[in-house]
């Protein structure tokens, strides 16, 4: 008998998933755009989403069996999109582009990007998870 993701997803595991995840869209987004005030605005943004719409959609999806990368990568995006209606209503603001159809593309690839993210940290794999090993400090 084979192990599911679901089976060997540890709430240890689940958690420092749900603690990292939106963490990095938002710096890699600071990094690659070379705009540091998207850091801030990001966590801002990605921690209340993950909180409201991300633990239940994980909740949801465990009890549904729904377990793939692909299927994180899908809700991922699919959680973006309050936030997208949100750029879209909001006036424009100093430091942030007026909204446009690439930037709503670009948020849900974010979106999209965090689902992978969290389907790699906390779901993907059989070994038990440390930040000692994520972060390559020191031996077990």
């Amino acid at each position: 008998m084979t192990t599911t993701p679901d089976q060997r997803s540890s709430p240890r595991r689940l958690a420092i998933a749900f603690a990292l995840t939106p963490f990095l869209p938002c710096f890699y987004c600071a990094i690659f755009f070379a705009q540091p005030w998207a850091l801030p605005v990001g966590l801002a943004v990605s921690y209340p989403t993950e909180f409201v719409l991300g633990m239940p959609a994980v909740l949801i999806m465990r009890a549904r069996g729904w377990m793939q990368w692909w299927q994180f990568v899908i809700a991922g995006a699919l959680c973006a999109l309050p936030i997208i209606a949100g750029y879209a209503w909001m006036q424009d603001v100093p430091h942030i582009e007026s909204f446009s159809a690439m930037n709503a593309v670009l948020v849900a690839s974010w979106g999209a990007f965090a689902g992978l993210c969290f389907w790699l940290l906390g779901i993907c794999g059989e070994t038990p998870f440390r930040f000692r090993n994520l972060f390559d400090v020191g031996s077990d």
